[in-house]
């Protein structure tokens, strides 16, 4: 070893005081701009790319929370849905019409899958909040109506209902 080292010490002892210095700041740079670009560069680079990965996977998580909220919300729908498709129409307009403080005479069948309602003497807002509700909530409408206004708010009416979509 030497063998290597004393030819770079006759070398340094040959220069003067200055020029040993000045191989000295140049050396210390040297070192400065190698360790600049073998390690800090690398390690800031990767601490940038972590941080954009960071964020990528947080926008997809939230992105998959989001979605994963909607296909609750859709299923819990279809199932509402299915439930409600189940339940027979005489079921629902009975149901709904109690809701509504509507006594209804007669529900008669239909051979096409509908449903006639006759309802006697019943506050004129009532069967219209009636007919709202079981368009809006079990898509049933009104395919026939006939109604009479009767003495104080009231209406007697014949309806003719059906399931969207058919039977």
């Amino acid at each position: 070893m030497s063998a290597f080292l004393s030819p770079i010490l006759a070398y340094w002892q040959a220069r003067t005081g200055r020029e040993q210095i000045m191989l000295g700041v140049m050396g210390l740079l040297i070192i400065a701009l190698l360790l600049t670009v073998a390690v800090i560069r690398p390690l800031r680079d990767y601490h940038a790319s972590a941080r954009t990965d960071y964020a990528a996977s947080m926008q997809l998580y939230r992105s998959v929370q989001t979605d994963a909220r909607t296909y609750r919300d859709l299923a819990a729908g279809a199932s509402q849905q299915a439930s409600q498709a189940q339940q027979s129409l005489r079921a629902v307009v009975g149901a709904t019409a109690l809701r509504h403080d509507i006594a209804l005479a007669r529900m008669v069948p239909t051979e096409d899958g509908g449903l006639t309602i006759t309802i006697e003497r019943a506050p004129g807002q009532s069967v219209m909040g009636l007919l709202v509700d079981l368009e809006e909530q079990y898509s049933i409408s009104v395919m026939s109506a006939s109604l009479d206004r009767e003495p104080g708010n009231t209406v007697s009416a014949s309806i003719l209902l059906r399931r969207a979509g058919g039977a």
